[in-house]
């Protein structure tokens, strides 16, 4: 998967689960900020990232997820992880 079709999949998840407008989501946009998510989003949305990768994803790099291109660059890695084992 590219970086780009991940970023078209993680705007889809984020539009589609917490009923947000794709035209309002940029790589930039903050998750909690601008994108108004919760802890409770947080945890839909590291749902889905698990069934999207295959990987449980540890709480200390989950704290650390502001952006949707931090999201993007997550999943990229843990997507080249699970290539890789």
């Amino acid at each position: 998967m590219t970086r780009d079709e991940i970023y078209r999949h993680i705007v889809d998840i984020l539009a589609d689960t917490f009923e947000l407008d794709r035209a309002e989501i940029s790589a930039e946009s903050k998750l909690f900020e601008e994108l108004d998510l919760d802890s409770i989003d947080a945890v839909d949305l590291f749902v889905e990232i698990h069934a999207l990768t295959g990987r449980r994803i540890e709480a200390e790099v989950a704290r650390k997820v502001r952006t949707v291109e931090d999201v993007v660059a997550l999943v990229e890695s843990e997507l080249a992880k699970a290539a890789s084992a």
